[in-house]
């Protein structure tokens, strides 16, 4: 082979590499803002058939951020994603969004159990309210007693730490 063709080779094969790189890249989207959860949610729903997102409301819980949203396609759905916030003072993604629960039969509620780990099962409870009919929620962790929350008027997002798993505990709360 000669020198001419050797470098060719080179070229295209290190050109290969570099634009299969490039291809992959994801930037971190972070939940800073309104119009960065807006764009994450973009990129992270575009293959479930919602749509255009549509944000709801948008809820600070400690150093977690929380975000209720729906799809223009599926108007009846409702969805949660759960931001973290890390130690530069971001708010990054914990898991994907998840589909709530609901409409019940009161309609215009939507809730959904979160897990998070920060070294121990925690787990919260969001509810996401249209109805002026509901006031309150009860809800039962394991073996434990029964506990309650009220809910503002609408619309609402109500997020609810319930507490802390135990090795050997139910993986989803009685509601």
């Amino acid at each position: 082979m000669s020198r001419t063709a050797w470098e060719r080779w080179i070229f295209c094969a290190v050109s290969f590499v570099l634009l299969f790189f490039a291809a992959m890249y994801r930037p971190t989207i972070y939940g800073n803002s309104p119009g960065e959860i807006t764009r994450y949610l973009r990129r992270e729903m575009a293959d479930r058939g919602t749509g255009p997102t549509q944000l709801l409301a948008v809820e600070d819980e400690g150093a977690d951020r929380f975000a209720a949203f729906q799809g223009e396609k599926r108007p009846d759905e409702r969805y949660i994603v759960r931001f973290r916030q890390n130690e530069d003072g971001d708010y990054e993604a914990y898991g994907h969004p998840d589909w709530m629960y609901g409409p019940y039969p009161v309609r215009g509620v939507y809730s959904q159990p979160l897990w998070g780990d920060s070294g121990a099962r925690e787990v919260c409870y969001a509810a996401w309210n249209e109805s002026e009919k509901l006031a309150e929620v009860r809800l039962r962790v394991d073996d434990g007693p029964e506990e309650s929350v009220s809910i503002p008027a609408p619309p609402s997002l109500t997020i609810w730490r319930t507490g802390i798993l135990t090795p050997g505990a139910k993986n989803c709360p009685d509601v």
